[in-house]
């Protein structure tokens, strides 16, 4: 059963790729278009309450903010795995996430620091771990439950060192 959680977390993380060399590749040929549709997705995070960081902003609401976000997409994540979304869900992930990643080159005229790709990298590895651990769960409806509440242990510690490593990058 081991083999098949990593048989599907390889098969996801390696869809993920695809979909972030065809995102790097948008982006490379259609950098305006890729800002376009960054400023865009600002359209649906203040339909949520969601701010872009300024300078005085209180540590409760940007804790919240980011914890209850990141708790929402990972939820979303599983959910998607478990309704065997996964492999497209990984895809569209791994695709967007690389427009917006580069997309803030030009927005914000810098590269991009080490530490948004370090912050990056553990929340692209426990979202695709959440899909899988979904997806496994529906495939074995907990005939084995130490695979899937390891998971579920090892995503809840990756997210949460991920919420607080942003509040470091922040404060």
């Amino acid at each position: 059963m081991l083999k098949q959680y990593f048989s599907i977390f390889l098969k996801c993380l390696l869809i993920l790729l695809a979909g972030a060399a065809l995102g790097f590749l948008f982006f490379y040929f259609f950098k305006n278009a890729s800002v376009f549709i960054t400023d865009k997705f600002k359209i649906l995070q203040s339909v949520f309450g969601i701010r872009e960081y300024r300078e005085g902003m209180s540590y409760g609401y940007i804790l919240a903010a980011i914890f209850l976000g990141n708790l929402l997409s990972t939820s979303g994540y599983f959910g998607l795995g478990y309704l065997k979304a996964a492999f497209p869900a990984s895809f569209i992930t791994g695709l967007f996430t690389i427009i917006f990643l580069f997309s803030g080159t030009i927005r914000h005229g810098t590269s991009i620091p080490g530490e948004v790709i370090t912050l990056f990298s553990i929340e692209i590895f426990y979202r695709v771990m959440a899909l899988t651990t979904g997806e496994y769960i529906n495939r074995n409806k907990f005939k084995n439950k130490a695979i899937p509440v390891t998971s579920l242990i090892i995503i809840f510690v990756m997210f949460l060192s991920a919420v607080f490593y942003e509040l470091y990058q922040i404060f």
